[in-house]
């Protein structure tokens, strides 16, 4: 029985073999950036949300395009009339006329704005303009998802190495303690210097605590990005660091931002949305012209005494004019608002070219101190480890003189 059951553990644990080590492999999961970018592009709440207003904004569109085709209505009237009170111009005299009660009434209309000042083909371009907006900030979003995963990315990076540089000295502050207190015993070194040194450790295994609390609230906030689980543990690919960082002058940068940059995209559209707007306001101040036609069937036939009760079917065509007089007094305060939002408009756009000018300066030269810091600190650690190995073999040379007299020469 006991041989039985050990059978059917080991069976049961081949089995969840690979589940097992696929949950291993999600909890250390070794991951380059472009598949932390494909993750979070696809997981991304904020991604979806500008996808259904882009969708939304192209169906706008569609609805706008309808205004250009003809309105058509019809309608059906069944009920009640009264038989009609007839008075002579002085009131002096009154009779009933008889009408027939049941009306009935069938009617198709049909009408097309031929002219309203543009206004038609300006609705249709205002609302291809602001599709255009919801597309830019789609795109503006989908690469700020993937700014913000590179930098969350790069700092798990910066933490990890630094994790490993603190469990690399204390193992060195370790064996010196251990020296020490050999030293110690032997009355070298005084209390002091053992107990600074275990200071010095436990001050090095205090930040490795503070490190591993920062790597695991930045995995959290990747894990949420990404759609992982919580438990999973994102392990940077080390090769990010060969990352070609040369650059060009900082004018191609300023040149490549006013032609390709989301916001100076958005920021000019909005511009001609305000251009546009303007227009629109100004079609107010014409008439607006449109043909029709119609059909009515009705009972009973009422122009006439008395009511003759019949069916009687008429149709009518022709163009109509309407003219908005109140457009007078109305448009120009409009217009005039108008041109104020276009001015505004147009200094936002000004703006935002001057603020990303000086972002990509300032990263610019971001980019170069870093590279001078990282040069520099790249020729003091050589010196550092250069003199260490200088004082190692100076030490060396001390110990043979202080044993032997001689340094073996």
């Amino acid at each position: 029985m006991k041989n039985r059951f050990s059978a059917l553990l080991i069976g049961y644990t081949i089995l969840l073999a690979p589940d097992l080590y696929a949950q291993d492999t999600l909890k250390n999961q070794m991951m380059t950036l472009p598949q932390a970018f494909k993750l979070a592009l696809k997981n991304s709440v904020q991604l979806s949300i500008s996808k259904t207003e882009t969708n939304l904004a192209q169906q706008q569109v569609e609805i706008t395009k309808l205004e250009q085709l003809p309105g058509i209505s019809t309608g059906l009237d069944y009920g009640y009339i009264s038989n009609a009170d007839i008075w002579t111009p002085s009131f002096s005299e009154h009779e009933t006329g008889i009408i027939p009660h049941h009306l009935t009434e069938f009617t198709t209309e049909a009408a097309e704005e031929i002219f309203k000042g543009g206004e038609v083909r300006n609705n249709i371009k205002k609302a291809t303009l602001e599709e255009q907006i919801t597309i830019l900030a789609l795109e503006k979003n989908t690469e700020d998802i993937k700014f913000l995963v590179a930098s969350q990315y790069l700092d798990i990076y910066r933490f990890i190495n630094l994790r490993q540089v603190y469990a690399n000295n204390v193992r060195l502050a370790k064996n010196q303690l251990k020296n020490i207190l050999i030293m110690e015993r032997q009355g070298m070194v005084t209390e002091n210097d053992v107990l600074r040194t275990k200071l010095t450790l436990s001050d090095l295994e205090l930040s490795i605590r503070k490190t591993n609390n920062n790597i695991a609230i930045l995995n959290n906030q990747m894990n949420v990005i990404l759609g992982l689980p919580a438990d999973a543990k994102l392990i940077p690919d080390s090769t990010i660091l060969n990352t070609n960082t040369s650059s060009n002058n900082v004018e191609s940068f300023v040149d490549t931002a006013f032609k390709e940059n989301h916001e100076l995209k958005i920021s000019a559209t909005k511009v001609k949305i305000a251009e546009t707007n303007l227009k629109l306001l100004g079609s107010d101040r014409y008439p607006s012209f449109s043909l029709f036609a119609g059909n009515s069937l009705q009972r009973p036939f009422l122009y006439n005494i008395p009511v003759i009760d019949v069916y009687y079917n008429i149709w009518q065509a022709g163009i109509s004019v309407h003219y908005n007089i109140s457009s007078i007094y109305q448009s120009p305060r409009k217009i005039k608002a108008g041109k104020i939002q276009l001015d505004e408009s147009r200094q936002s756009d000004v703006l935002e070219k001057q603020n990303q000018e000086v972002d990509v300066r300032v990263h610019q030269l971001a980019l170069l101190t870093d590279l001078i810091d990282a040069t520099n600190t790249k020729i003091d650690a050589e010196t550092k480890v250069t003199n260490a190995e200088i004082n190692k073999v100076y030490a060396y040379f001390l110990l043979l003189k202080a044993s032997s007299g001689s340094i073996g020469i």
